[in-house]
């Protein structure tokens, strides 16, 4: 097992494991050595959910034990507080701690630059995956994107905010026509043009799985930041605390 989570179940729970599935959670601290999640072991423990925390200069680190799949309501907990973390996808006995622990981190990662919020990893593993990759990430954005990114800002962000949403609404110009208030006909041109820019047919199902993996990867990769694209709410797997 790993330093930071031997540490914290050891401390905790000794060589014995108790009843339930565990889930590991991973939280940027604000400053070095400075906890991010202040009296979180306390709420939990309110809430009948067992902990383990271990403070690292850059991180705040925890292992939960969810008797009776409490995880909505450790969920509730961590989300009270406005910090970056990502949480495992439970796990049954405490030696699969490392793994979890990696698995949280990736989850931490796939916030991108977003400034508070709580990711599961199990939320979206694509992201995650995308998040354990960077250097392939970001040449998909680079492949896939590329051209679309490097138009002037309004145009960009225009076409980045349609697809995000039609990737959202299923697929259906109407549907996205709705979310953004504007004619059907006028989402099909900025598909159109989408389609043009990037070379890929939006009527392809390998061309949507390949444009949709670019989304995920742009939040998170070095063009994405320096042309200034953002993403949309659309497509947004977690929830700000």
């Amino acid at each position: 097992m790993c330093a930071p989570a031997r540490s914290c179940c050891h401390e905790r729970w000794g060589s014995s494991d108790p009843a339930g599935r565990y889930v590991v959670v991973a939280a940027d601290a604000p400053a070095t050595g400075r906890g991010a999640l202040p009296g979180i072991e306390t709420a939990l423990r309110g809430a009948q959910i067992t902990s383990a925390w271990r403070l690292l200069p850059d991180q705040q680190i925890g292992v939960l034990s969810l008797a009776d799949h409490r995880e909505a309501t450790a969920l509730e907990a961590l989300r009270k507080h406005r910090a970056r973390a990502g949480m495992s996808p439970p796990y049954d006995a405490l030696t699969e701690t490392p793994q979890a622990l990696h698995f949280a981190r990736l989850a931490l990662a796939g916030l991108g630059e977003r400034r508070f919020g709580v990711a599961r990893f199990d939320d979206n593993p694509l992201a995650m995956l995308v998040a354990a990759a960077p250097a392939e990430a970001e040449r998909m954005v680079r492949v896939r994107l590329g051209p679309l990114l490097y138009l002037p800002y309004e145009e960009r962000t225009r076409l980045l905010e349609t697809l995000e949403t039609w990737f959202g609404a299923g697929g259906s110009a109407a549907a996205t026509g709705a979310r953004l208030y504007l004619h059907a006909n006028s989402i099909r041109y900025r598909l159109r043009r989408i389609e043009e820019l990037t070379g890929r047919s939006l009527a392809d199902p390998a061309a949507v799985r390949d444009l949709g993996a670019a989304l995920e990867a742009l939040p998170v990769s070095r063009l994405g930041r320096t042309v200034g694209a953002s993403r949309g709410n659309a497509r947004r797997s977690y929830n700000d605390g």
